[in-house]
């Protein structure tokens, strides 16, 4: 695996900024790591990461515009009231640079990176709303984004096809400058790598609209959304023609 990657490679992703209270807009709007007991990705964070986000719930529940709870995955106050962390997930990113000199035949290990990033689930009841972000920032970690709804909902669906009780412990990974999500499942084998379908996205694997959750049953191979991925790294540094 590679070394960190800097918090500052990261995807356009829709919330609140708590330290410039500005909204990021982009891809999706969030992304769910677990449902309490059945946490989908549960992983160890340091106690600094939890104090994090503990003090930066408040801050940003109480920053939901009323009209736009949707968008934060909330649907009324009873939600904002009842809303409390789970357990968090880190992120893991793959670069342009490790996946061009990555042999087609290898393992996904070495393509990833871990980033400083982790996302908190906001429960409500044992349904995740929302997510909040927490990041290392010059001055330590702090809660930087809150909801991301629709991936979420996807994630959602990646639960159900890869329970935690049954012993799976899929990782989240982003490919942030393409804009896009994958999950693997390591238990499995060391060569999956399947994309999560956002809405409004294309599904590369060519999956009827919402048929994702049967879907993300049926893990990709790496050779294959790699392969999609550095298509996708190469447009984006294309020139473009005169």
């Amino acid at each position: 695996m590679n070394t960190r990657t800097s918090s500052n490679e990261r995807p356009l992703l829709s919330g609140f900024v708590h330290s410039q209270c500005r909204r990021w807009w982009g891809l999706g709007l969030g992304i769910w790591l677990g449902l309490g007991a059945n946490s989908l990705w549960a992983q160890p964070a340091p106690p600094e990461v939890f104090n994090a986000a503990s003090n930066g719930l408040p801050v940003f529940l109480a920053s939901v515009p009323l009209g736009n709870r949707d968008l934060f995955g909330f649907t009324n106050d009873t939600d904002l009231a009842q809303a409390r962390l789970g357990v968090p997930l880190r992120v893991y990113t793959i670069t342009p640079a490790a996946l061009a000199g990555h042999p087609a035949e290898s393992t996904l290990t070495p393509l990833l990176s871990e980033t400083a990033l982790w996302y908190f689930p906001v429960l409500v009841g044992e349904d995740a709303k929302a997510i909040l972000v927490v990041d290392r920032m010059a001055g330590g970690w702090e809660a930087v984004s809150l909801g991301y709804a629709p991936l979420a909902r996807e994630l959602n669906q990646v639960a159900k096809q890869w329970p935690v009780a049954t012993g799976y412990h899929p990782r989240l990974v982003a490919a942030f400058s393409a804009n896009r999500y994958y999950f693997t499942v390591p238990e499995v084998d060391d060569h999956n790598l399947t994309p999560i379908v956002m809405p409004g996205q294309a599904d590369e694997r060519g999956s009827p609209p919402g048929t994702n959750q049967t879907h993300y049953g049926n893990l990709t191979p790496l050779s294959q959304s790699t392969a999609q991925l550095k298509t996708a790294f190469d447009r984006l540094t294309a020139k473009p023609a005169n």
